[in-house]
C-alpha cells in the first residue's frame, strides 16, 4: 500500500493497476494544450488510495497530464489507508478535509507564495460523460482567470 507523500514514478512502481490504466489514457491534442496553456502558479494535490478501483481509474489520467510538462503546475500525490487520515500535506498547503479518494485539491499561489485553496474535483468527473483529465483542466481553467 502505498502512503504518504509519494510520486508518478513510485505510483506506476508499485501498482499495476496504474500502469495498466495509464496505458488507456488518450489525452486530445487539444487538451494537452489548454494544459500547458495554464500561466498562473497553481499546486494540484491527488488524495488517493492504492488499494481504492475509483482511484485506479481516476489517478491515471492526472499521471497523463503531468507527464505534458507545464512548470507553472505542481502535482502532489497523498496515498492515504482506508481510514482516509493524511498525515503531511506539501509544505504551503493548507490541510483540508478528505472524505473520498480520490480527491483532487487545486491551490492557487497568492502574492507572497501562500497557497489558497480554489478547487477540488471528488472522485468523479462532476460532468456526465467528462474524462477526469478533462476536469482537471477545466478546474485550473476556471481558476485562471
Amino acid at each position: 500500500m502505498l502512503l504518504g507523500e509519494t510520486n508518478a514514478e513510485a505510483i506506476l512502481r508499485n501498482r499495476g493497476k496504474f500502469r495498466d490504466n495509464l496505458a488507456k489514457v488518450a489525452l486530445s491534442d487539444d487538451l494537452k494544450a489548454r494544459w500547458k496553456a495554464v500561466r498562473r502558479p497553481f499546486t494540484l494535490v491527488a488524495v488517493f488510495g492504492s488499494w481504492c478501483g475509483d482511484s485506479h481509474r481516476q489517478l491515471p489520467t492526472l499521471l497523463a497530464l503531468e507527464a505534458v510538462s507545464n512548470p507553472f503546475i505542481e502535482v502532489h500525490y497523498i496515498g492515504v489507508a482506508r481510514n482516509l487520515a493524511v498525515g503531511t500535506w506539501p509544505k504551503g498547503c493548507k490541510p483540508q478535509k478528505v472524505v473520498r479518494v480520490p480527491t483532487f485539491f487545486l491551490f492557487a499561489t497568492q502574492p507572497g507564495g501562500g497557497l489558497n485553496p480554489v478547487g477540488t474535483v471528488v472522485e468523479t468527473p462532476p460532468i456526465k460523460g467528462q474524462t477526469m483529465a478533462e476536469a482537471l483542466v477545466e478546474l485550473v481553467e476556471s481558476r485562471s482567470h
